[in-house]
């Protein structure tokens, strides 16, 4: 009885352990036996916490300069009617400055009006930019490949544990069927001696060596079934803690893709790499109708200064953006494009700020699992500068 006892509640176990596994980044049963498993596994906390912390800091950043921009429109608003006029009226100058540049060029203009707006402004960085967003959708390829092939070993191995437990099952239900033949059929011996008084002690003992036989045979292979077991556990354990940590990192480069072309109103990084060749040609042909772009840098510089005057922080940014300062639905849209842009790293640092969250408490549940071995785990915190 304590055999068929110590099966079904190894078998409990194992069930508990699964369900486990499926709420995030702990192993099953929750305990790490040996230290490169415990080591694994707080180094992937800390490398969670990590990326997260480095994630948030950037888009705290770029969120900081994208308020700043709202807060700017916020004044322009409130602007004095004489002062909103005299920067309409150079503005709208601007505007003919502009559109009289415009047909001196031969070649028409291949992008729009406000994709070469969006470009303006990261004259100075474009080409880091489109780098940065060719490697990004580069890595997205290779996390999806890498993703595709977690969840494609992952599935195999749910079902090699699957089969597994089937098959362990399949055993006890066999070896009781035939403990229960035995038990009959040395009671019919048992029976038969005692009615007709035959010597029965052969078959008898032949039963019970068979009876050993089928015992030995099914606790060797139940031995050997709990050992395929422990190992497709510890094989399903890497493709999980994997698993999360490549999905993590899918999220944040889709996030900050995401970001990207809506900042550069582009699809992909080669669409980018078109609208800034064809900003180049057009900027190279500027530069032929010198007394047209001079006059443009002047009223520009005039707004500028106006605006600097008015309180307007970054009154630069508004020198690429004149049809905003003379159209209100423009302004309107260039209010709903930062707000979108807003929203978008909002996202990110929630995301990121949870994704701490979640590998800090893991850590604090895994410290009170694994009380013997918190001096490993704070050494291991530490070289990773992680406090919690």
């Amino acid at each position: 009885m304590g055999f068929f006892q110590n099966l079904f509640q190894r078998k409990k176990k194992q069930q508990e352990g699964t369900s486990t596994v499926e709420q995030g980044l702990v192993l099953k049963n929750g305990v790490y036996e040996t230290s490169e498993e415990r080591a694994a596994f707080v180094k992937s906390c800390c490398d969670i916490i990590t990326e997260a912390k480095r994630q948030q800091f950037e888009a705290k950043k770029e969120y900081e300069v994208v308020t700043s921009y709202l807060a700017d429109i916020q004044k322009i608003d409130l602007l004095p009617e004489r002062t909103k006029k005299s920067i309409e009226d150079m503005a709208r100058k601007l505007l003919i400055l502009n559109e009289e540049r415009e047909k001196m060029q031969r070649i028409p203009a291949k992008i729009t009006m406000s994709q070469r707006m969006a470009l303006e402004p990261y004259e100075d960085t474009i080409l880091d930019e489109i780098k940065r967003m060719e490697e990004n959708e580069q890595y997205l390829e290779r996390i999806n490949s890498d993703i595709r092939q977690l969840e494609s070993e992952k599935a195999s191995l749910d079902f090699e544990l699957e089969d597994i437990m089937e098959r362990d099952a399949t055993g006890r239900k066999m070896l009781m069927i035939a403990g229960g033949f035995i038990a009959v059929f040395l009671t019919f011996l048992f029976i038969l001696q005692e009615m007709t008084e035959r010597e029965v002690q052969l078959p008898f003992l032949l039963t019970i060596a068979f009876g050993i036989l089928v015992t030995a045979y099914f606790y060797f292979s139940n031995r050997k079934n709990q050992y395929d077991l422990k190992v497709a556990e510890q094989k399903a354990n890497r493709a999980i803690m994997l698993l999360n940590k490549v999905k993590i990192k899918y999220v944040n480069c889709t996030n900050l893709l995401d970001y990207l072309y809506e900042k550069f109103h582009v699809r992909s990084a080669t669409e980018l790499k078109y609208h800034w060749n064809e900003y180049m040609r057009l900027m190279e042909e500027e530069r032929r109708f010198k007394k047209t772009a001079d006059s443009i840098d002047f009223y520009t510089k005039e707004i500028i200064v106006e605006l600097k005057v008015s309180g307007v922080v970054d009154a630069g940014v508004w020198g690429h953006q004149i049809e905003a300062l003379v159209d209100p639905k423009e302004m309107v849209e260039v209010r709903h494009r930062l707000n979108v842009r807003r929203q978008k790293l909002r996202q990110r640092i929630d995301y990121n700020n949870s994704q701490e969250d979640l590998a800090k408490r893991s850590l604090r549940t895994f410290r009170e699992r694994h009380l013997a071995y918190d001096s490993e785990t704070l050494k291991i915190m530490k070289q990773n500068g992680i406090e919690i």
